[in-house]
């Protein structure tokens, strides 16, 4: 069994009901952040708290790739989910190619973890969003 590698450490986690985002906020002004900010960038202070986020946000823009980049075969779909707590998340969609006629501004979407790629023998797994049915 291949060794799984976050993409990004702390930035997510799973649960039992699915994958959670993990963000964070300013003590002080409640500015929300993902991924997590060192200090804030509305008032400067470096009070900030570990926050969970929904798991469900609604699909803000995307695009379809048709060049090859270094871990992703065209044709993929990537796209900006606005979540609730106020944090716009850039991510890969799941998206089957004979589904991208569905795929609609403000749609609601799901956060999943998943592999995204493999690296010699290690799967690095991070997050996805995926249409809610």
């Amino acid at each position: 069994m291949p060794e799984k590698i976050p993409v990004c450490e702390g930035a997510f986690t799973e649960t039992s009901e699915g994958g959670v985002l993990i963000g964070n906020k300013c003590k002080a002004c409640g500015q929300p952040f993902f991924p997590k900010a060192k200090l804030c960038f509305a008032c400067l202070t470096d009070d900030m708290e570990e926050v969970s986020l929904s798991r469900r946000g609604k699909l803000y823009s995307y695009t379809i790739g048709r060049m090859a980049s270094l871990h992703f075969q065209p044709p993929y779909v990537l796209g900006y989910i606005d979540m609730p707590e106020g944090v716009r998340v850039f991510a890969p969609l799941e998206f089957e190619e004979s589904e991208y006629r569905n795929i609609k501004i403000g749609m609601e979407m799901e956060v999943a973890i998943k592999k995204l790629w493999d690296e010699g023998d290690k799967e690095i797994i991070g997050y996805k969003f995926k249409p809610i049915n």
